[in-house]
């Protein structure tokens, strides 16, 4: 059976070294490269087109998602497994919903982190047991209020969370500004809101408009 290629992205010397030694252990991987850096980690993906990218979700000169999502764009194939110190759920379901195929803690063993990077190449997607208590109910408020709003609402929705103006948003989606205040009162109507500041507070909060 072919190894899988594993990419390591971790800024912490002692951090990256014990990934390293933990995935050399296993007769099925292979690490193909390292990086401490995002932009560093987009030349090496490049090179070495790995199956799974384990990423640091903090690094000194970008952050996991940008560096996944900068990487995908040319290494379509390649699985990308958040590896973080920082349980901020917001950030999970926005890592997951940009592309990444788990989301794990650090605080979790050398054989824990190879089981996550085989379920990661199997298609399933590893999340750390303290966070899924956190996740799943945020995925849910997500979904009831995606069911509320209509395709062309989320995306003024986003666009004003944004900061858009009403000319901006009008500009940009190709509809009259009469449209856009349409869809704006509708907006705030189905979220219970009254102004742009409290339907922006609501997409922070629900990551749907992110």
């Amino acid at each position: 059976m072919d190894q899988l290629k594993v990419m390591i992205v971790e800024d912490h010397p002692l951090m990256q070294a014990g990934i390293r030694k933990a995935l050399e252990r296993c007769d099925d991987m292979q690490v193909v490269g390292e990086a401490s850096t995002g932009r560093r980690a987009a030349e090496i993906a490049d090179n070495v087109d790995p199956d799974i990218i384990i990423m640091d979700v903090k690094l000194p000169d970008s952050d996991g998602i940008t560096t996944m999502q900068a990487i995908k764009t040319r290494c379509k194939r390649a699985k990308v497994l958040m590896f973080s110190g920082f349980d901020d759920e917001h950030y999970v379901v926005r890592a997951l919903e940009c592309g990444a195929s788990g989301y794990l803690l650090k605080n979790i063993g050398g054989n824990e982190l190879a089981d996550a990077v085989r379920q990661t190449a199997s298609g399933l997607n590893p999340i750390s047991p303290q966070l899924t208590g956190k996740v799943i109910p945020m995925a849910r408020q997500k979904s009831q209020i995606s069911e509320r709003l209509t395709p062309r609402e989320k995306e003024v929705w986003q666009l004003l969370s944004n900061g858009a103006s009403n000319a901006e948003i009008s500009k940009k989606l190709y509809v009259s500004e009469s449209t856009v205040k349409f869809h704006i009162r509708n907006i705030f109507h189905k979220l219970g809101v009254k102004n742009r500041v409290e339907a922006a507070r609501v997409a922070f909060h629900s990551t749907v408009a992110s």
